[in-house]
């Protein structure tokens, strides 16, 4: 198992290496056009993956006292826990991820509770307990207050995940369709009236719940309660039978990943679902009960396999395999083509593509823009539609109902407009369209009500587009008004 715990720590290092490079630069440099993200392309997984290594290297420096007498393995991992915690201390406080940090101070506090009641008798007066606690509450409000936007935006999208699991309990909405049944849950939400004005602004269109176990009872329904519950009460049992040496450090990385899940979206990156499935395949099927050697192969070998399957599984699960990684590939050749807005030019290698990534919300988008944008409304609204089942987002529906507008269908173009505007009601794209198609139906008094509303909308981002929509709009109130 010191084994396994060094190949971590390699890992955990050579990321940091990097990330504390990244650091280096960001300060000689300007900060605002340098992230703090590893080998990865978001701060947020990158410090996932960081804080559930963390916990081995807090083990070995809780017991540095032990450094004279161990072996030389043991000392080269204690001297690699020591620059991992310096690494830790330089990088994670740049990362801004108050996950990280929140799963640090847990897993790690919880390991030095441990530690000393194993070795020590202590007892914790009722002043130091009050001390604690306070200390406990105030730092949670110094996080909640640092990104309070951002904070209350994952509560709004916990309290939607929740209606929808009220609904949809007995067999969840599906895997993978978490972000389709949000946008509609949301959607219902605001329509209803239910929402504030303050949640009218941070809304948004996540693709995940950031909470894992909301989001996979959200997909899996009663299915994945039971699989969580087993999973997690399995795990502990099996941690309570270890030996403390392995235990300790198992334990801590383990609670690092349920504190990681609880906050964020640990199984939706493919590097820190790699590593999550690691610990949990380990803390499950590991064991420390003395066996003969006739017992402990197939034992250790069922673990290698499950990790190699596992592992396989994931990579495949997220294109990084076979045909849909080289049909990943393709779709990155063809972006500055569509971005250069050569539609009729890109549309065909689109369609090739298309059995390999049909559910990639985000090549459906681009795929049935191109079949609009060349006048193919019938089959981008098709594929849009198939985007719709793996995306919240608005913006399908804005081109759904641009579609719908082309071809005529002029009531569903408004109802399409209507839900698009519902899902995130601080954009006023959707009420610009919407105003576009009252226009074009002659129907002045509508069209000068939802005018009205664009101009006087609060924006949350006050973008160049926000301000080019309503110059746009008061243009058009200004002609209406003339002789």
């Amino acid at each position: 198992m010191q084994f396994v715990f060094l190949l971590f720590l390699l890992l955990g290092i050579w990321e940091l290496g990097i990330g504390s490079w990244q650091c280096v630069n960001a300060f000689f440099n300007d900060w605002s056009y340098q992230t703090i993200c590893g080998t990865f392309n978001n701060p947020g997984p990158y410090s996932m993956f960081i804080v559930m290594i963390l916990p081995i290297a807090w083990f070995y420096i809780l017991r540095i006292k032990f450094f004279l007498v161990e072996n030389y393995q043991y000392k080269l991992i204690t001297i690699l826990s020591i620059v991992y915690i310096l690494l830790s201390f330089l990088v994670l406080p740049f990362s801004m991820s108050r996950t990280a940090w929140i799963a640090a101070l847990v897993s790690c506090g919880i390991m030095t509770c441990l530690y000393i009641s194993e070795h020590k008798r202590f007892v914790v007066g009722r002043g130091s307990m009050t001390v604690l606690i306070c200390s406990l509450v105030l730092s949670m409000f110094l996080l909640y207050g640092l990104k309070k936007n951002s904070a209350d935006g994952r509560l709004l999208i916990w309290k939607v995940s929740y209606s929808i699991i009220k609904e949809n309990f007995a067999s969840g909405v599906g895997s993978g369709y978490f972000s389709s049944a949000y946008g509609d849950a949301q959607e219902k939400y605001f329509r209803d009236n239910k929402g504030t004005e303050h949640e009218k602004y941070i809304a948004g269109a996540p693709d995940f719940a950031y909470n894992e176990y909301l989001q996979i009872i959200v997909e899996y329904g009663i299915k994945g309660l039971l699989i969580l519950v087993f999973v997690i009460s399995y795990s502990f049992y099996n941690l309570s039978r270890m030996n403390f040496q392995y235990r300790m450090p198992l334990i801590g990385m383990f609670v690092s990943l349920l504190t990681v899940a609880f906050f964020s979206y640990p199984f939706r990156n493919m590097y820190t679902c790699l590593l999550s499935s690691c610990i949990i395949i380990i803390v499950m099927l590991f064991s420390t009960e003395k066996a003969c050697l006739r017992n402990m192969i197939p034992r250790y070998g069922f673990i290698l396999f499950s990790l190699l399957v596992v592992s396989w599984k994931i990579c495949s699960s997220f294109g990084h395999s076979g045909n849909v990684k080289t049909a990943y590939e393709q779709w990155a050749l063809l972006k500055p083509h569509f971005d250069a807005e050569q539609y009729s030019e890109i549309t065909s290698n689109y369609t090739v593509l298309y059995p390999y990534l049909k559910s990639d919300a985000e090549f459906l988008f681009e795929y049935g823009q191109c079949l609009s944008n060349i006048k193919r409304y019938t089959e981008s609204n098709l594929i849009l539609q198939e985007g719709l089942k793996h995306s919240g987002d608005p913006m399908f529906l804005n081109i759904l109902g641009k579609n719908y507008q082309q071809l005529g269908e002029y009531q569903l173009a408004e109802q399409v407009f209507y839900k698009a505007y519902y899902r995130i009601p601080h954009k006023i794209y959707p009420l610009y369209l919407l105003m576009n198609l009252y226009k074009e139906l002659h129907q002045e008094k509508d069209m000068l009500s939802i005018a009205y509303r664009i101009v006087n909308h609060k924006s949350k981002v006050n973008s160049l587009e926000t301000e080019y929509i309503k110059n746009m709009v008061r243009e058009e109130l200004g002609k209406s008004f003339l002789p």
